[in-house]
């Protein structure tokens, strides 16, 4: 057991770390159109915030958006179109 705890701290520290770190273009009064990949309607997605979260956790998030009138958090595998939209933010990834 004792020559496996070195060998394990070696590949520990060998393997690099990876930047989590998501880079969007936020856009203010813009809806993007384009293929849906979920709709998250809780109270939990209503920020700006909460749903660009939401799309970092997707490996096929494009982009989101977030439409404060109808309390939606939608995020997409694609973007199409984009459209103006009072009351609606969207962000893609950079």
């Amino acid at each position: 057991m004792k020559k496996i705890v070195p060998l394990l701290t070696i590949f520990m520290f060998a393997i690099p770390s990876v930047n989590a770190e998501v880079n969007f273009s936020v856009k203010e009064n813009i809806s993007f159109d384009g293929k849906i990949a979920t709709v998250k309607t809780s109270k939990k997605y209503r920020s700006v915030e909460a749903c660009q979260q939401l799309c970092e956790s997707r490996n096929s998030c494009t982009a989101f958006v977030l439409n404060t009138n109808a309390g939606s958090c939608t995020i997409l595998k694609s973007v199409t179109d984009e459209d103006v939209k009072e009351g609606v933010t969207s962000g893609s990834k950079s």
